[in-house]
């Protein structure tokens, strides 16, 4: 399983007992490794230390409400979906790039197994492997809320290295735009996207409501 272009060579792995991604530079024959480590800090920095400031927390609630379910329709690396699932949140993952799944789902084995965090990560994070559209469109899970994040389509600085390699595995596949309205339709309470401040609407429909960070911004659509 292998994805290659004029510059790099990517694809999966086992080493040190996980799947790894290695992205090998054909000009500078230079070898990266990126795995998915629910563990490692960049992940628990955010479930840890910054609950507080966690604006997807505030954009994801519903008054009155327990137990909320949500679609992540753009999986991705699992970043937005850990945090939502510490929280007890049921998140339903979708990834559609067989690259991207299995990586994620050898994450999310691996992180099952933890004693601290293993029971929560069983009960919250359900991984899937399918298209969005085909997903919403068979109605196999009727969520509280749908979550779309397509921001990696737009910032032009340099990205970071698991950032980098969603946009090569992505390239071409993505099709965020179409999600918007099925995804209105068929969630039960509302639809969140996530933008970058400056960026327009998702479709150029205007959110009923927007939450603003410092670098991003939630644009929040209500049944």
């Amino acid at each position: 399983m292998i994805f290659i272009n004029n510059n790099y060579k990517i694809f999966l792995l086992k080493k040190n007992n996980q799947l790894q991604l290695c992205k090998i530079d054909l000009k500078k024959k230079k070898k990266e490794f990126l795995s998915i480590n629910f563990l490692s800090g960049t992940y628990n920095f955010r479930r840890k230390y910054n609950k507080n400031k966690e604006l997807i927390i505030k954009a994801m609630r519903i008054k009155y409400k327990k137990n909320i379910t949500i679609i992540d329709s753009t999986a991705g690396f699992g970043k937005d979906s850990f945090v939502l699932a510490s929280f007890g949140f049921k998140v339903y993952m979708i990834e559609k790039n067989i690259i991207i799944y299995k990586l994620l789902n050898d994450g999310i084995k691996r992180a099952s197994k933890n004693n601290k965090i293993g029971k929560w990560i069983k009960k919250n994070m359900i991984l899937f492997n399918s298209d969005s559209l085909n997903f919403f469109k068979k109605k196999i899970i009727i969520p509280d809320i749908i979550y779309i994040d397509p921001m990696f389509n737009k910032k032009k600085s340099q990205p970071k290295k698991d950032m980098f390699l969603l946009r090569q595995l992505l390239k071409n596949q993505n099709n965020e735009k179409k999600l918007l309205i099925p995804a209105i339709k068929l969630a039960k309470k509302k639809v969140v996207v996530k933008r970058y401040l400056n960026q327009k609407y998702l479709n150029k429909k205007k959110p009923n409501n927007i939450l603003y960070g410092k670098k991003y911004r939630f644009d929040i659509y209500y049944k």
